[in-house]
């Protein structure tokens, strides 16, 4: 084991360099405000920072906890400040079969003001009649945002495809498969959504953003004495 942890820290070391060469010069980046929930309870505030190299997130900003995700390799890093853990998730190609009944259908509702601009409108996104998502969405807002959020949603559902191959049927409702497996990305189908409310009360609301703002290279970068594993290992109980 320890000498598994030394590979693992030799490869994060190499990965930090590389990373760090990248951001030579002060990379620029847009940067959104959100403000979430989760559950229903109280609201808190989260970062998005992203350019064509990375995506990274900055959940409840408060407790040094982030999530960064290397867009070129396809690979996500959840960043855990207090155990000093990585988890390390890459990308799979999903050959979980899809349910032949499951059925995904969208009601597009009014206008509903506008952001920055931009006309927002609501949609309610079903699964097998079951509401999944209540989105305002903004056509042409932030399409950048759009597109690095899509395929980051697409890399963690290649993880959660093997997640629901190993767990009893009956224990994931069709809202959980087609959001998290078989249509991930069905929230920015209709532009940037400015506000997402799904089934279990868990709400994301863009308050703000900035572009081509300069940034420091270390928000791209691992802290390198932290230790990696990867799901295979949770779900081996190694």
């Amino acid at each position: 084991m320890k000498v598994c942890q030394g590979l693992a820290r030799l490869a994060l070391g190499a990965l930090i360099m590389t990373l760090a060469s990248c951001g030579r010069g002060g990379p620029h980046a847009t940067i959104l405000t959100m403000r979430e929930r989760e559950l229903g309870g109280p609201p808190f505030p989260t970062r998005i920072i992203f350019n064509r190299h990375y995506v990274r997130i900055d959940p409840d900003t408060g407790t040094g906890n982030y999530i960064l995700f290397n867009r070129k390799q396809g690979i996500i890093y959840s960043v855990d400040h207090g155990d000093h853990t990585i988890l390390v998730i890459r990308r799979h190609i999903i050959t979980l079969a899809r349910p032949a009944n499951l059925r995904e259908t969208a009601k597009r509702g009014l206008a509903k003001g506008h952001f920055k601009g931009h006309k927002l409108r609501s949609y309610r996104l079903y699964t097998n009649n079951h509401q999944c998502y209540y989105i305002l969405a903004a056509k042409g807002l932030l399409p950048g945002a759009v597109s690095a959020l899509k395929a980051y949603a697409y890399t963690l559902a290649g993880e959660q495809a093997r997640t629901v191959a190993n767990t009893p049927p009956g224990l994931t409702t069709p809202c959980d498969l087609a959001d998290n497996v078989f249509d991930p990305a069905r929230e920015y189908a209709y532009g940037f959504p400015v506000r997402v409310l799904d089934y279990n009360e868990n709400e994301k609301v863009l308050v703000g953003y900035k572009k081509d703002v300069l940034v420091k290279p270390s928000l791209f970068t691992l802290p390198a004495h932290y230790v990696l594993y990867s799901p295979g290992q949770i779900r081996n109980g190694s």
